[in-house]
């Protein structure tokens, strides 16, 4: 009798250990991204083709790197800052890892915005950055108060 009790206690122990070291049944991607950046729609799709759930948190620049800092990269699994604030911040504080590109379908990536990122964020031979939203800004001079603008060498001289 001791030994059938004490054969049930050892596969109840390993039952518990294979549980306890088993993926959970509904694996969480946790992302820090700006509003916007995340539609609803798209987090669905991410779902329903990985079985991921996604969990957002919204953050601008500023707030996204104190986090990262106060949980030393850790707090989150995707970071979504802009493209300026990474090489310095990784830099100073290594709270981003570098991308393995081989690992990226990179067809379905715009040749061009792919190799700027990759330019932009280069720190010590590693890039860490994969372009995913991106936007332009535009520029537009009033020629009644600036005749002599030309070209964007113009607005940097301080005649």
């Amino acid at each position: 009798m001791k030994r059938c009790v004490l054969v049930l206690f050892v596969l109840a122990a390993l039952l518990a250990a294979s549980t306890a070291f088993a993926a959970p049944a509904n694996p969480v991607l946790r992302v820090i991204t700006w509003a916007g950046y995340a539609p609803q729609e798209l987090l669905d799709k991410f779902t329903a083709e990985t079985g991921y759930n996604v969990e957002i948190t919204l953050s601008n620049n500023e707030e996204m790197i104190s986090k990262l800092r106060a949980t030393r990269g850790g707090g989150f699994d995707l970071a979504q800052p802009s493209q300026d604030r990474i090489s310095s911040v990784v830099e100073q504080y290594r709270i981003y890892q570098p991308i393995d590109y081989s690992r990226l379908n990179e067809e379905q990536i715009d040749p061009s915005l792919l190799n700027a990122v990759k330019k932009n964020t280069l720190v010590d031979g590693k890039s860490y950055a994969v372009p995913h939203v991106y936007g332009t800004e535009g520029l537009v001079i009033n020629r009644a108060k600036a005749p002599d603008v030309k070209d964007f060498k113009d607005l940097l001289d301080p005649k």
